[in-house]
């Protein structure tokens, strides 16, 4: 093959497709004898060679076909660099293969043991940290992100960080977005990701930081299961979207002066295909989870942090239409089950290795799990070209349950992609006739909210992710000479460490990439790749804060930092003391005088001045945002007008 030669490369893996594949079999002559050989074949279609049975989604109709895993899923040329002053590497595609080979050994053994009819399969860190990594890059590496950076300039990049991106490519000398889409993927495939490394600072100072938010959201915020249905004759599909898809309920925009579309919405469950009888599904920390939920203070924690970073956010009940699927998270080797709570093991000396095994169950789902699933993946199909699947009846069994459900999954029209949708679902729909299945389409619309000033709202996400990266370089130099004196072994390093890669080991305020738009959700529960791309540069109120004290926290002297401790750890005991008293007083007096036990009585002196704490100071971060001035100025400001007029 000639050096110039356009090269196809899968966005999914060959390793992937292999496992929904079949040898092709000659419909001239399906005993492959004489008449075959006379028969003349497609390149990659010839008898014995490893097919896959595909619906393609094309322009002029809708069919089903047998196509060649070497030709399918793929695009020319879509990892080659062609900048001539670029110092990126030029082909990316080694250091896929390279990633895929150490993959495809773990998804091997994976499936192998889910064949042999065992319950689980044991995994070390060091091969989830590379199954978690190829499923980012799996979800980053698609069709869908390749056209959104494929542009000469940055003028034609569309998308809401814009100018941060702009920004970044300036400061760096690159030309075109699709060199710093391909440097990302690049950095996240080098990314020494061992619990000596500390990851996040690596990643954070060599790639885009709208990107490296995003990563560090899915390593941080989510946890990963395998699940299988239950019911045999049940499958999943593989759409070439299919990694792209993001489950959570989202409120469609629309600017009613620029008529610019948004998509709005929490990031509850990620979804991977790996066989026809395996789902990786990786789960927000924010859902329900058996273990933690029978640690009463786990989960009240948990709901917390929800309450703050999901309710306050999305609206009061924004609920997954997965809430109650029925996994838990893996149970590593230093820990064990007692009483159904997760506790680590007596003796264990708190260091987290390389070699530290994570436990993983096979979860069976039932077919309405099964159903969602699939079916928010086929919602999603209609940005893609291809839906592999295995057998033909169980997908064809799942497209009428798709297009006649009461839209309680999906087909709900409405966005930028109103008109796509609809003619996807129209086709699929005549498909279904031509196949002998008399159906009626089922579809509703979603409703358009007008009320955000898209521009405005791109902006201050914009100023936020400027001053968060800004302040984070500055955490960072500042803190550098200290994390290279804790640097260990290469073998083991402290649990509490920031750059464990474990999610299971994640603190509960981890960062994560979220809206500030207070919004109403709506029933829609899937979500394209725009809401990954909208995410990028999108930040939580409650962690400006939490970064701007431990900002200043970091530009003091060690003087300063151990007055301060001492300060703190008094003003604690004080605060202590008084809650005790005038807990076991108020108790007293409320239980003679209203008959409310000391349960209420905490709710009222603890949690509701702890939430009045957190509006205040997302109020003064907001001022902030939008004013430039703090709440304290507004005090002063009130302090002087009620003084003033006393005076009068």
């Amino acid at each position: 093959m000639s050096a110039d030669a356009p090269q196809y490369q899968h966005f999914i893996p060959q390793f992937i497709l292999k496992n929904f594949d079949h040898p092709f079999s000659c419909p001239k002559a399906p005993t492959n004898g004489s008449k075959c050989k006379k028969h003349h074949h497609e390149k990659g279609k010839y008898p014995g060679d490893r097919v896959v049975s595909c619906l393609e989604l094309l322009p002029q109709g809708y069919k089903i076909e047998e196509h060649s895993i070497r030709r399918v899923c793929g695009l020319n040329d879509m990892y080659m660099v062609q900048s001539p002053d670029t110092n990126f590497p030029r082909d990316l595609k080694a250091k896929f293969s390279k990633l895929e080979g150490e993959t495809s050994a773990v998804i091997r053994r994976i499936i192998t043991s889910h064949h042999r009819g065992d319950e689980k399969v044991i995994i070390t860190r060091t091969q989830q940290t590379v199954l978690r990594k190829f499923v980012y890059l799996l979800n980053q590496r698609g069709s869908g992100f390749f056209k959104t950076y494929n542009c000469d300039s940055i003028d034609d990049y569309k998308n809401i960080d814009r100018d941060l991106l702009k920004e970044f490519m300036e400061r760096n000398g690159i030309e075109r977005p699709l060199d710093v889409w391909l440097q990302g993927l690049s950095s996240i495939i080098d990314l020494d990701m061992r619990v000596t490394a500390n990851w996040q600072e690596t990643l954070k100072s060599s790639v885009y930081y709208g990107l490296f938010c995003h990563f560090q959201e899915h390593i941080t915020e989510l946890w990963m299961s395998f699940c299988t249905p239950l019911n045999e004759d049940e499958e999943f599909i593989l759409p070439d979207t299919g990694s792209h898809v993001y489950e959570g309920p989202t409120v469609d925009f629309q600017d009613k002066t620029t008529g610019e579309f948004i998509r709005l919405g929490p990031r509850f469950h990620l979804f991977a295909p790996i066989s026809p009888l395996l789902m990786i599904v990786l789960r927000s920390k924010h859902l329900p989870e058996p273990h933690e939920d029978n640690n009463p203070e786990t989960k009240a924690g948990r709901q917390l942090y929800r309450q703050i970073e999901i309710d306050s956010i999305h609206g009061p009940g924004t609920k997954s239409i997965l809430e109650d699927l029925p996994v838990h998270k893996a149970i590593n080797s230093y820990s064990t089950l007692v009483n159904g709570i997760l506790r680590k093991r007596p003796g264990w000396d708190g260091q987290l290795r390389q070699t530290d095994t994570f436990s993983f169950p096979f979860f069976k789902i039932s077919t309405h799990h099964a159903r969602i699933i699939n079916g928010l993946l086929l919602d999603h199909a209609f940005h893609g070209l291809t839906i592999i699947f295995n057998k033909k009846d169980p997908f064809l069994d799942l497209l009428e349950w798709f297009l006649t459900e009461p839209c309680e999954v999906g087909k709900r029209l409405g966005g930028e992609h109103h008109a796509e949708q609809m003619r996807y679902l129209a086709r699929l729909t005549a498909l279904m006739h031509a196949e002998g299945r008399n159906i009626s389409l089922h579809i509703t619309n979603g409703p358009i909210n007008y009320d955000l000033d898209i521009e405005s709202y791109k902006n201050q996400n914009n100023d936020a992710a400027r001053w968060l990266e800004s302040l984070e370089k500055n955490h960072a130099s500042g803190g550098k000479v200290k994390k290279n004196q804790e640097k260990g072994s290469d073998t083991k390093v402290d649990a509490g460490r920031q750059g464990s890669v474990d999610p299971h080991d994640q603190p509960k305020n981890e960062k994560s990439s979220i809206e500030g738009q207070s919004i109403d959700p709506g029933p829609t529960v899937k979500h394209d790749e725009e809401i990954s791309r909208a995410k990028l540069t999108s930040l939580r109120g409650s962690e400006l804060s939490t970064q701007r004290q431990s900002a200043n926290v970091q530009g003091t002297n060690p003087i300063q930092q151990l007055s301060m401790m001492v300060g703190i750890i008094l003003f604690l005991l004080a605060v202590t003391y008084m809650i005790v008293f005038l807990a076991q007083w108020s108790e007293w007096l409320l239980q003679v005088s209203f008959g409310i036990n000391w349960y209420e009585l905490l709710v009222i002196t603890v949690v509701l001045p702890y939430l009045i704490l957190c509006l205040l100071r997302w109020l003064d971060w907001l001022l902030n945002t939008l004013f430039g001035i703090r709440l304290y100025h507004i005090a002063i400001i009130f302090i002087f007008l009620v003084a003033s007029q006393a005076e009068k």
